[in-house]
């Protein structure tokens, strides 16, 4: 019995002292969304945002959770890490990052391009990563594979598959956004 009252009086004390850290909770301003996957059973969230305790501001893409697997299983299971790509710091600059992005699904089938990301729980930050793209095809859709490597492991991959459609809809939102707002940076 004593040792469920000391286990319970630890968690109170941890939950107490991350309520008094503000920093453990960011302000994450989100901009654009759109979910990824077939009819009800969504996979994952993209997302456009920036931090807003950022300065100066970085605008970010959220692709979601990343899966495990190879080039053409995934298992999704970790619902903590996101991959972020980094878009620049003003609106202008993500748009044109994200239209070099979508400009890809128009490459032959099986090319490749490396970005910057990051992958971190819930929320970017300064250890960056090669994201390795890759244009996929799926029967009558373009799509783009987002991969990293798993350290010490030469075939498996964490990566999320992102429909052209998808990617469309996000750029057209974050456009909307910046005219509704033109007073944003």
């Amino acid at each position: 019995m004593n040792k469920i009252l000391t286990t319970i009086a630890l968690v109170c004390a941890a939950v107490c002292s991350f309520a008094q850290n503000p920093s453990i909770v960011r302000p994450r301003i989100e901009i654009a969304e759109a979910e990824t996957g077939v009819e009800e059973t969504v996979s994952s969230r993209l997302e456009v945002f920036y931090m807003n305790d950022e300065d100066p501001r970085m605008y970010y893409l959220s692709l979601g959770n990343l899966g495990i697997g190879n080039d053409l299983v995934q298992i999704d299971f970790d619902q903590v890490y996101e991959l972020f790509i980094p878009l620049g710091g003003t609106l202008e600059e993500a748009i044109a990052k994200m239209e070099e992005i979508k400009a890809f699904y128009k490459e032959p089938r099986q090319a490749t391009m490396e970005i910057t990301g990051c992958f971190a729980a819930l929320y970017p930050n300064d250890k960056l990563t090669t994201v390795k793209v890759t244009r996929r095809q799926l029967l009558t859709s373009s799509i783009l594979e987002f991969s990293i490597p798993i350290p010490d492991n030469d075939t498996l991959i964490r990566a999320t598959h992102i429909a052209k459609s998808e990617f469309g809809g996000l750029l057209s939102t974050l456009k909307i956004f910046r005219k509704l707002h033109p007073k944003e940076k």
